[in-house]
């Protein structure tokens, strides 16, 4: 009953400076040959419409599985975390895309249970006012993929420099796997770690039905 009233009670806030502040891009007077950029944050919104399918699919076969049918978050993958976190595992977070917004986007990257329990409420609150696509896109446009790059456009130049609607189901996928650790997995820094984890999002995205074996053997 508290969750569910502070949830109500709870107003969505503004995104912080990070997760709103774009590049400008200044163009010569063709107005199609790029000059240079200028900005503190290396971030380009796109509309998800201009992110391949198959992109979208690696990054919830990295992150979130259920993510179109989780109503924000996951209870047996916070269980999950807890149990890991008590009896002495690796630290996790057992969040959902939506949390992982609601934590890039409003909240700091601090570990306590305060900010998860305001990060439990604020998803909660973002499944009932905006769309899974929505949330989708807020996200692939904020998340950080390393090298300086937040956003899923500004992670495609940097990694591949072409365009997030130019990425490959292959490029869709390293990218996906970068999310786990971007510095840890850094292809520069950590090669087989990426490439196991590269797999891992490959193979999610064929038990998923994203993917065919035939395609994912290509």
């Amino acid at each position: 009953g508290a969750f569910v009233l502070a949830v109500a009670l709870t107003p969505i806030p503004e995104p912080s400076e990070v997760a709103s502040a774009q590049t400008s891009i200044v163009y010569w007077n063709d107005g199609t040959t790029e000059l240079g950029r200028i900005g503190d944050v290396n971030r380009t919104d796109v509309p998800l419409s201009d992110v391949p399918i198959a992109v979208q699919h690696a990054v919830l076969a990295a992150e979130d599985r259920n993510f179109y049918d989780n109503g924000g978050f996951s209870p047996v993958g916070i269980g999950r975390a807890v149990w890991n976190n008590v009896s002495g595992g690796s630290t996790q977070g057992g969040s959902t895309i939506t949390q992982q917004y609601a934590k890039n986007a409003f909240l700091t990257q601090e570990r306590s249970w305060t900010r998860k329990l305001k990060e439990l409420v604020l998803a909660t609150k973002l499944e009932t006012s905006t769309s899974k696509d929505e949330i989708l896109e807020k996200y692939l446009n904020t998340v950080y993929f390393g090298r300086g790059a937040y956003g899923i456009e500004a992670a495609a130049q940097a990694y591949f420099r072409v365009p997030a609607k130019d990425l490959t189901p292959a490029q869709g996928a390293m990218l996906a796997a970068l999310l786990k650790s971007p510095e840890g997995m850094s292809p520069d820094r950590n090669p087989e770690r990426l490439k196991a984890r590269w797999g891992y999002v490959m193979d999610g995205m064929v038990e998923q039905g994203w993917m065919s074996r035939k395609a994912r053997a290509k």
